[in-house]
């Protein structure tokens, strides 16, 4: 995914295009996310599929993200 396209589309209020962008190539997956917010502190997109959060493997293939603070 290329992060300044994102956050153009993002800034340009076009976020299903923004969201489109992201799972492009992976529609199909069992976590492929339906929909995201953008951390305040990093500035980048934190993606969400129902109310799980996900995040693409090294494959970029979707899984539910791990737990930072167990």
């Amino acid at each position: 995914m290329d992060q300044t396209l994102f956050t153009n589309l993002c800034r340009a209020g076009k976020f299903k295009e923004a969201l489109g962008l992201a799972i492009q190539g992976h529609e199909n997956e069992k976590y492929t996310p339906s929909r995201f917010s953008i951390d305040k502190k990093t500035r980048l997109p934190i993606f969400y599929r129902g109310n799980k959060r996900v995040e693409p493997d090294e494959t970029g293939e979707w899984q539910l993200s791990k737990n930072p603070n167990p």
